[in-house]
Parts: structure tokens; C-alpha cells; sequence
């Protein structure tokens, strides 16, 4: 049950948390992105719509920013101002800088296999998730609209939880989902300056043989196999389910969600151990599934797609 009050324990202090709904009445929301222009954009998985809710409020009358999308996953603002949206059932990217309907919407990239996540890596180089199939999945570099392989071999499997969130075409065999947390994952390459990543992504649920469930691996520029890189660079482990992450703008950490367990949890990079037993930052928020900060920092946004909800948190830092 969400307490409106928390107290958790962050580096050794008891810190009181505050969470209150920031915006409600929307359907499935699961990512949501700061625009260029300083729009807080959401995208509703169910709907096929992205809305604006930056002044937050009761979103169901709210007319969509844009609409008639195919599953939107992911979204990704570009340093020249565009914004590019991912569709999981569509197979595309789409620019959705001016919003409108799908029809309209230019077209970033095409013939992928079902987009999910979509990331700036350190270098500046777009990064998306694909599930292959068959229970394995991809990061690929978007290179002139063509996925170029980056990490290939890992692991994608159902995702408890999101049955209800793809179409009924797909199911019951084809709602397979990728497990790689969405998020903006691009790290700074001196926070590793003998492994210097230029990229983290979260992946959960699964039992590895490097122990624990729930890792988050970093991942140098030329990529590789995700059995390499998860044996030789996973800084975290034990984060059982993860979902979106990003990283903090000011105090350097990374925060990841947990949707099973409800739960926001923060990850210091500049170390590897396990966070099984470390408590969360907050928690009670049904599914969460995406984490953003305000631009100063001191709010944290959550989606919660099993509320309709985007929960705001104040307090975790400092």
C-alpha cells in the first residue's frame, strides 16, 4: 500500500519521502520523457497516444500531444530538438517533435524487430532494444534508419505483470517482451576510467550464473556478447525485476525501477556489489515502470501503469 509519508534509510541517513499523484486518469502509462522545449511527455501503451502532462492534473479529457501509434515503448529527445518515439507492435521510430496523428508522423526507422527501449549512449549515438524472438533480444546503434548490432545474445523472456498492455493479436504466444530496462542509460566515461562505458542497461528476472537476480551491466563502446559483458561488467546485482532507469543529474547515482516489487531503487555506479538487501527509495507504487527527475533534480516522476498514474517523490535526496 502507497504511504503518502516514507521514511527510508540513503547512504547511512533516515531521510523522509514524500509521494503524491502528480498526474491520474491515464491509460498504461510506461515511459515518459522531458522534450527539448521542457514538456513532460508520457506515452499510454493501451491508446497508442502521448500526452503532455507537464502541469500534471486529471488527464482524461486531456487532448493527445500524438496518437494512433502501434504499442509506444520508448521516447528519446535528440540534441537538435527532435523527439523520436518508439512503436513495439509497429516495428518503426517515429519523429513525434510536432505531434499529430501516426500518418503524418515522419519516420526515423523502420523494419525493426519489436523496438522497445531508446537511449543516447555517452558517445551521442542513438541506441535502441529489439526483441528477436525465440527468447533473445538486441541493443543495436540506429545508423541512417538501419539497426546496427551493438550487444547481441541477451535474454528476453514473458514479462510478468504487462500481459494486458499489447494487443490482443499477440496473444497468448506473442506478447514475449524484451527484458532490458528502458531508460536514458548514457553514462559518463570518467566515472569508469579503467572500463570506460559509454552505455548501462538494467535487465532482470532472470536466474544468471554470476548470482542474484537483477542486473545492470555496463557496456563498453565496441559492445559484445551479453554473456561477456554480464560475467566481466555488471556493477549491480540483486535488483530482482528491473524496469526503467537513468541517472541523477546532480548526486551521480543511478535510479532503477522494480515493477513487481513496486519499488524505486537507487545504485551507486562507481561501485559493483549486490543491492539485495539494500531498502528503497520509495515504494508502494504499482508497477513502476519509469523514473524521471525535474530539471533541478529535487522531484522524481514515477509511471505507474497499473494506476494510471504518474506519482511525484520529493525528499529521496540530498
Amino acid at each position: 500500500m502507497l504511504k503518502e509519508m516514507q521514511e527510508v534509510k540513503v547512504g547511512g541517513r533516515t531521510r523522509r519521502v514524500y509521494v503524491r499523484p502528480f498526474a491520474w486518469n491515464l491509460h498504461a502509462p510506461t515511459h515518459m520523457e522531458w522534450a527539448p522545449d521542457g514538456r513532460l511527455l508520457v506515452v499510454e501503451r493501451t491508446t497508442g497516444k502521448v500526452k503532455d502532462v507537464t502541469k500534471g492534473g486529471d488527464m482524461e479529457e486531456a487532448k493527445p500531444f500524438a496518437w494512433g501509434l502501434q504499442g509506444p515503448s520508448s521516447m528519446c529527445p535528440l540534441p537538435d530538438g527532435r523527439v523520436l518515439v518508439t512503436e513495439f507492435w509497429g516495428g518503426r521510430v517515429l519523429e513525434i517533435s510536432r505531434g499529430g496523428p501516426s500518418e503524418k508522423l515522419p519516420i526515423y526507422a523502420e523494419n525493426l524487430s519489436k523496438p522497445y527501449s531508446l537511449a543516447l549512449d555517452a558517445l551521442g549515438r542513438l541506441l535502441i532494444t529489439e526483441h528477436l524472438g525465440h527468447g533473445v533480444g538486441r541493443i543495436s546503434q540506429i545508423v541512417s534508419g538501419q539497426a546496427v548490432p551493438l550487444v547481441e545474445g541477451i535474454p528476453s523472456v514473458e514479462t510478468p505483470g504487462f500481459e494486458g498492455y499489447t494487443p490482443q493479436h499477440a496473444w497468448p504466444d506473442q506478447w514475449e517482451s524484451f527484458v532490458a530496462g528502458c531508460g536514458k542509460w548514457g553514462t559518463d566515461p570518467k566515472v569508469f576510467p579503467e572500463k570506460p562505458y559509454v552505455f548501462a542497461f538494467s535487465i532482470g528476472g532472470l536466474g544468471l550464473s554470476i548470482g542474484g537476480l537483477g542486473l545492470i551491466i555496463g557496456i563498453p563502446e565496441a559492445g559484445g556478447k551479453y554473456e561477456t559483458l554480464a560475467k566481466e561488467h555488471a556493477f549491480a546485482r540483486g535488483l530482482g525485476w528491473t524496469g526503467g532507469m537513468i541517472a541523477h543529474p546532480f548526486d551521480g547515482m543511478l535510479y532503477v525501477t522494480q515493477p513487481l516489487r513496486g519499488e524505486v531503487r537507487a545504485v551507486n555506479p562507481r561501485e559493483s556489489r549486490n543491492y539485495r538487501f539494500d531498502p528503497p527509495v520509495v515504494s508502494g507504487i504499482a508497477m513502476a515502470s519509469c523514473v524521471r527527475f525535474s530539471p533541478d533534480g529535487e522531484k522524481m516522476f514515477v509511471c505507474s501503469p497499473q494506476s494510471g498514474a504518474i506519482w511525484q517523490v520529493e525528499g529521496f535526496s540530498g
